[in-house]
């Protein structure tokens, strides 16, 4: 794959003064992509960005977990959402839920569902609940699905079909609810034995629960559209479940991806081809840091829109330099490894995958002048219709950027659009850095 960078043009458009400072930067002499900056109003506050997305009607979706001091609670869930033609607003906070346990997910046309846990109360039950919603930050009222809920993990797709799964304080299993087309979610069931998991679904609603299954073996139950979950598959080897985290995808083809790993431990990925083989293979001996915020996984599997598969993680080059690293998975993809980054110590954020094959990969770096030690930029590679990437900066030198960009696709232009928390004076806030629409 081939690999292209330009200097990032941004263009503000009636920017308060927190925002001024990303309104320009350097233009290459040779032809540059453009980007334009969408300023997020009153965004002040963030602590950790979530989720960004956008639903069939190019509707976006931006959540976060904030805090501001002087505030009533200071610890708050926020939300902003884009309007087709670019406008953002602000919906009320999220309401009742604890902000850094919120999972939001959009689908059919402007539909949202938010998994999360309730926010603390006399009862200590600390209850697993859900909420209907809107793509514009509206939300009904919460119901509880269980009781004593330690961590969750929740995927959505494109038909409303839900998979939830989480801990419980007073159970070893992995507890699952799912929902059907035309059904409400199912009473709870125990799936697995574990302390950890990662849950994904694609479009045809093929799904799979992944976990470690023993001290030192993965385990996963996978489950087609329309039939029913199968036994507990073992493939891999379980380096140490110190700081690990998984994450999953299924490709449109049913193709399973999964990937684990911990800062400075081994990370790396199975892949479940289609006759239910596993095969397994080390991305690194030390994987990098992990991307910032609750939702964080330091490899971050990613399926494009005709079903290859890929996955995206913080490594080394060969000379022992930080990098953000890309490789292809699964059938006849080669072991060798795509560096995005040039940047010293860089660290991945986000992936994303957009219409016509386009993905888009996140990162941040710091950036550092003589007069201002402690920059950290921003900055995204995207690929159009299969072909090499082309990557930009973000953030022009004026700026200060914070570690945890979110990506997405505008799916009826094929716009990459990047959410970009910065500091300004002693908190952050969060503006947006739209790409070029498809071709």
């Amino acid at each position: 794959m081939r690999r292209t960078t330009s200097t990032l043009r941004l263009i503000g458009r009636s920017l308060p003064p927190a925002l001024v400072a990303l309104a320009l930067a350097p233009v290459a002499a040779a032809p540059a992509a453009t980007w334009r900056l969408e300023p997020i109003s009153a965004s002040e506050g963030v602590a950790g960005l979530h989720d960004l997305q956008f639903d069939a009607q190019g509707r976006g979706l931006l959540s976060w977990s904030g805090f501001l001091q002087g505030r009533e609670p200071p610890a708050f869930g926020g939300l902003a959402s884009r309007d087709p033609a670019g406008g953002w607003l602000r919906p009320p906070d999220l309401a009742g839920v604890e902000p850094q346990s919120a999972d939001i997910h959009l689908y059919a046309e402007s539909r949202a569902l938010l998994v999360a846990r309730e926010e603390p109360s006399s009862t200590g039950k600390r209850s697993l609940v859900v909420a209907e919603g809107q793509s514009d930050g509206g939300f009904g009222p919460l119901g509880a699905i269980d009781d004593f809920t330690v961590d969750s993990w929740s995927a959505v797709n494109e038909r409303g079909q839900a998979l939830i799964a989480w801990t419980n304080e007073r159970s070893p299993f992995i507890r699952v609810s799912e929902r059907l087309p035309g059904q409400s979610l199912s009473p709870p069931r125990d799936l697995a034995l574990a302390v950890t998991a990662a849950v994904a679904m694609n479009e045809r609603g093929d799904r799979i629960l992944a976990f470690p299954s023993a001290r030192t073996r993965f385990g996963a139950r996978f489950r087609q559209a329309g039939g029913e979950w199968g036994p507990i598959v073992s493939f891999g080897r379980v380096p140490s479940t110190t700081g690990m985290r998984l994450s999953a995808v299924v490709a449109r083809n049913g193709r399973a991806v999964v990937a684990w790993g911990a800062a400075g431990r081994a990370c790396g990925v199975s892949v479940r081809d289609g006759d239910g083989t596993w095969r397994t293979r080390r991305l690194e001996r030390r994987c990098g840091p992990a991307a910032v915020g609750s939702h964080a996984a330091p490899v971050v599997p990613i399926a494009d829109s005709d079903g290859a598969t890929y996955v995206a993680w913080t490594g080394r080059t060969a000379t022992g330099r930080r990098a953000v690293k890309f490789a292809r998975v699964g059938p006849g993809a080669s072991r060798r490894a795509l560096v995005l980054s040039r940047q010293r110590g860089a660290v991945l954020d986000d992936v994303a995958a957009g219409p016509a094959r386009a993905l888009a990969v996140t990162w941040s770096a710091a950036r550092p002048t003589k007069s201002r030690p402690f920059v950290v930029a921003t900055f995204a590679a995207v690929r159009r219709r299969g072909g090499g990437f082309h990557s930009d900066r973000l953030t022009p030198p004026t700026a200060v950027a914070a570690p945890g960009s979110r990506v997405a696709f505008q799916p009826l232009t094929g716009e990459p659009v990047v959410a970009v928390p910065f500091l300004v004076g002693r908190t952050a806030a969060v503006g947006a850095a739209v790409g070029p629409p498809a071709p």
